[in-house]
């Protein structure tokens, strides 16, 4: 068991210096090639996803029907994105970013919802979400033609309320975290099953559809929600707690390879802290760290890659959205985007956007 302290942890951050800059762009390319892109609101309750550049200017806004969950961006069209409608969602719109226009609409199958993610595999050509068969309650994922929307396949999730996804590393496996919710359009944020839910992580082909294996944790109430996987194949996964508010439960796990999930390891205080609820999920690979955001409690946490252990915490008022460019990136319901305190040895930076609520899910976007 490795021991990082605080102290040692920056220590190590400190000695990676300038030389790690840049290094996990993809094709070596300089953040100023990227644009922060998160949906948001403002307080007439109006809703939007915007980009700011890496200096903190407002680069465009663009209204949405309702309120957006997460951002994806599609690298076959630099500067356009696809937002997700916050689960059950009945959208999901591409965006270009450089006209700040809407330019394609998708809506989910017949009798489907969306819930709030997707991710594109370049390698297969298909944008791939994760949706719910609403009178079912069978959670699908479904795959389209990453050009034209146009529905190609679409086969069971392996569990109840998939939210985010994965394409795992130099492989056609997706991982994909069913938070074992069920829901449905006419009661939009009623949990229909929380004394019966069965929340996994599943792994699946993406060719053929199979189940490969899935991983359910002791505790059925603990909704596995947003995950993140480094470049070594280790998911990380946030959780999001279902029962009741003086229960004491982790609110993190792992997995890589074992024959079970991993809870990540902390003390009482750390998980009664957490306030039973994680937002977002972010891995530093270069210093083995795994960032996970608690938007109710106020801040971020952050763990050992090597030992799943936790290694410290700062506050960020309602800071949620996570993304790693060549350092770490939040955002937060108060209008902040901020780098990270803990990890960014250059000074930090941080950028007010007051008029605006960015909402949990925060992405970093090629524009050229």
């Amino acid at each position: 068991m490795i021991n990082i302290t605080r102290r040692n942890f920056l220590f190590a951050t400190a000695a990676l210096g300038v030389g790690a800059a840049y290094r996990f762009l993809p094709h070596g390319e300089k953040t100023s090639q990227y644009w922060l892109v998160s949906a948001c609101s403002n307080n007439k309750n109006e809703h939007f996803v915007a980009a700011v550049d890496l200096e903190g200017k407002l680069r465009c806004k663009i209204k949405l029907p309702a309120r957006g969950h997460d951002v994806v961006g599609l690298s076959h069209k630099p500067g356009n994105i696809l937002v997700f409608a916050r689960r059950p969602g009945m959208f999901a719109m591409e965006v270009d970013l450089h006209k700040g226009q809407v330019v394609n609409e998708i809506t989910p199958q017949t009798g489907s919802h969306f819930y709030g993610h997707g991710v594109v595999s370049n390698k297969h050509n298909v944008l791939i979400t994760t949706e719910n068969s609403y009178a079912s309650g069978e959670g699908r994922i479904v795959l389209r033609d990453k050009n034209n929307y146009k529905v190609l396949s679409s086969y069971a999730s392996g569990g109840v309320g998939p939210h985010q996804l994965a394409m795992m590393p130099n492989s056609d496996t997706l991982v994909v975290a069913n938070g074992g919710i069920k829901t449905h359009p006419d009661h939009p944020r009623k949990k229909l099953n929380l004394d019966v839910m069965k929340p996994n992580l599943a792994y699946i082909d993406l060719v053929s559809g199979n189940v490969i294996d899935s991983y359910q944790l002791d505790n059925h109430q603990l909704s596995i929600r947003h995950l993140a996987v480094s470049d070594k194949g280790k998911v990380v996964a946030g959780l999001q707690y279902q029962g009741a508010k003086n229960d004491l439960v982790p609110l993190a796990c792992s997995h890589h390879g074992q024959d079970k999930l991993q809870y990540l390891s902390a003390n009482e205080s750390t998980w009664r802290a957490m306030n039973q609820y994680t937002a977002s999920v972010a891995i530093d690979n270069a210093k083995k760290v795994a960032v996970i955001s608690c938007p109710r409690a106020n801040m971020l946490t952050y763990w050992s890659l090597e030992d799943d252990s936790f290694i410290t915490s700062e506050k960020l008022a309602d800071g949620a959205g996570l993304t790693f460019t060549d350092q770490i990136f939040a955002s937060s319901g108060k209008g902040r985007l901020t780098t990270s305190k803990v990890l960014n040895t250059q000074g930090n930076q941080s950028f007010e956007h007051d008029a605006l609520k960015w909402d949990n899910h925060l992405n970093h976007i090629k524009i050229a």
